[in-house]
């Protein structure tokens, strides 16, 4: 008779591993689940994403350098249109470059560092 009890209180404790186990196993598989999701996007995003960052880095760049543009066409600009309107500009612009005097008039040329456009 006690052989009998043995085997039964033997059999519980399979039962209540074996129900203590499932649960462990079910989170476990779960959390591994979770984790490829999480890698699989990961991998498919990350390619993305950089290329993203690459190219806001360049769009800041070409706005800076459409900016330097602005600013040279509208000097650019601004300097044709006194050369058409002023006599005088013109007048002196071309004297300076083409190293023009009046009639009576000395040039003294002092020597810089940077170069003439």
């Amino acid at each position: 008779m006690q052989s009998s009890h043995f085997i039964q209180t033997n059999s519980n404790s399979r039962r209540r591993s074996q129900s203590e186990f499932l649960p462990t196993a079910m989170r476990v598989v779960f959390a591994l689940i979770v984790v490829c999701a999480l890698l699989i996007a990961g991998f498919t995003f990350y390619p993305e994403w950089t290329r993203l960052s690459a190219m806001k880095h360049d769009l800041a760049l070409q706005t800076t350098r459409l900016e330097e543009l602005k600013k040279s066409t509208s000097q650019h600009e601004q300097e044709v249109h006194l050369l058409e309107t002023d006599k005088e500009y013109l007048e002196l612009i071309a004297r300076d470059r083409l190293d023009l005097m009046k009639d009576g008039e000395t040039i003294f040329r002092l020597s810089s560092s940077k170069p003439r456009s």
